[in-house]
């Protein structure tokens, strides 16, 4: 399978549009990276998967200011599809009925972040004490964002100052 074909296999099924940028890894491996503008789309995208063999590798996700972003990482024969989709209401479309493999992927999502998968066969926790809010990551900083030096706001800064004691 190749990306082009995968492209072929979504691109009369999304009337919105998406975007699609191509890329190889240092090893030469291909790998996509789509960003879809409505998240309904992310059914369409995981058919296509479903329908090469592909599988859910892992899902990633993080807070922007008033929204979400889910990123599906997605394998097919050693070629990854990245998939991003943003959500301005905390719910995406659940992928876990097409592909199994998302399952545990996206109740993490859950859990971490209070991004809802409307549709979700399984409503169990997977790490956190029901005693813990849901979207507990939410409230924190990315280890990621922190390392970079990298915010939105001078949030992190301020927060880093407020614990400092002299």
């Amino acid at each position: 399978m190749s990306i082009e074909e995968f492209n072929n296999a979504i691109k009369n099924k999304i009337p919105s549009g998406y975007e699609l940028k191509e890329d190889q890894d240092s090893y030469g491996n291909s790998q996509a990276w789509i960003t879809i503008r409505e998240k309904k789309y992310a059914l369409v995208v995981a058919n296509a998967i479903k329908a090469f063999k592909g599988r859910c590798v892992v899902a990633t996700a993080y807070k922007e200011q008033n929204s979400h972003v889910v990123i599906y990482h997605f394998d097919i024969d050693g070629v990854i599809i990245n998939l991003q989709l943003k959500t301005n209401d905390s719910t995406i479309y659940s992928i876990t009925p097409i592909l199994k493999s998302a399952d545990w992927a996206e109740r993490e999502i859950r859990e971490m972040y209070s991004v809802e998968p409307v549709g979700h066969p399984s409503n169990d926790r997977l790490f956190l004490d029901y005693g813990l809010a849901k979207g507990v990551l939410n409230e924190y900083i990315s280890l990621s964002k922190m390392q970079m030096g990298v915010s939105d706001t001078d949030i992190l800064w301020s927060k880093v100052k407020k614990e400092v004691k002299l």
